[in-house]
């Protein structure tokens, strides 16, 4: 009996043991967006080297379904923007399944304004403009910038979610006046519909707007699993832009073909011109910024709950992992 019970406890330790070894299954979103590099780079780079995650990538179309998939716990992973973000944390004890928490950021800027007229954002005026959705990071900046220019949306210009898919048909149909999107669609439309930039400057975001977020479960329960991933998520941000500097950005432009299927001309011509003053720079959350967008957000109505912000944040591993890699000092 005694000899039966001891290879009992030993099968069951070496389950445990196996269990304990296996790598944690990580779903992370992409859209096929510049802005989104660091997450395919991070893959490409090191998903086989991984010691206690196995790293899937799922593409998505917009940023609405990217949303959507967070609500119902079907990836644990994404880039998405900040009224995104807020929307998803404002409605946290109608969903418990999409728990999340802010890590980090992997880049600034990276969407452009394009018009079908030449001129300064004055011709806009009366206009219609298409944007991701009411909920983007560019539909919160255009509204800023037309207001300091004294024109409303829905009075003085229009805004209208579109797909990206339809967006450069779309402003040679006339259809749209002028698009406001993350790159590289502002390069697209500039070489298939010759189309003009505007007023670059008014559109410079000087801090992320554009967030990390991970699944609370996840974070807590695999903490090692999601330290190897956030590490290499810096460390591809470092590679993108050293690749920029050396290489005019050709392996990244390489590298996203098998996912994004850009053009490896467009990639390098928007990421060496830094078309929407892109820079791929890990960045911790700026509370200021953060907090200004959900005032913006409340006052039109479009967020009508309280955010938690003090159980929304958890940077300490993406801090950690600033600190720790640091960019390479040489050539590729």
């Amino acid at each position: 009996m005694k000899k039966i019970l001891l290879i009992l406890i030993l099968y069951f330790l070496s389950i445990s043991f196996s269990l304990a070894d296996e790598p944690v299954k990580f779903r992370v979103a992409y859209l096929s967006l510049l802005p989104q590099l660091p997450i395919v780079v991070s893959y490409e780079n090191d998903h086989l080297n991984y010691n206690h995650i196995d790293v899937e990538l799922i593409q998505f179309k917009s940023f609405t379904s990217v949303e959507a998939a967070i609500r119902v716990g079907a990836i644990h992973a994404a880039s998405i923007p900040v009224p995104i973000i807020l929307s998803i944390a404002s409605s946290r004890y109608e969903c418990n399944v999409c728990q999340i928490k802010v890590i980090g950021a992997t880049h600034i800027g990276g969407s452009s304004m394009i018009s079908s007229s030449d001129g300064d954002i004055n011709i806009l005026r009366g206009k219609m403009i298409g944007i991701p959705g009411l909920d983007s990071i560019e539909s919160f900046s255009l509204m800023n910038i037309m207001a300091s220019k004294g024109m409303k949306l829905g009075i003085d210009y229009k805004a209208i979610g579109i797909t990206f898919e339809t967006a450069v048909s779309d402003l040679k149909n006339e259809r749209l006046n002028a698009l406001y999107l993350p790159e590289p669609w502002g390069s697209i439309a500039e070489k298939e519909a010759g189309v003009h930039s505007i007023e670059k400057q008014l559109f410079d975001i000087n801090s992320p707007t554009t967030m990390l977020v991970l699944s609370k479960k996840m974070l807590t329960k695999h903490p090692d699993a999601m330290n190897e991933w956030i590490n290499s998520i810096v460390r591809a941000c470092h590679f993108i832009e050293n690749d920029i500097t050396k290489t005019n950005a050709m392996q990244v432009a390489i590298i996203q073909k098998k996912y994004f299927k850009i053009s490896k001309e467009i990639v390098i011509q928007s990421l060496t011109q830094r078309k929407g003053k892109i820079r791929f720079k890990p960045s911790l959350p700026e509370m200021d910024a953060i907090k200004s967008i959900m005032e913006q957000a409340t006052a039109i109505k479009w967020i009508m709950k309280s955010v938690a912000f003090d159980q929304l944040f958890d940077t300490k591993l993406f801090e950690k992992a600033m600190q720790d890699i640091q960019p390479p000092q040489n050539p590729i």
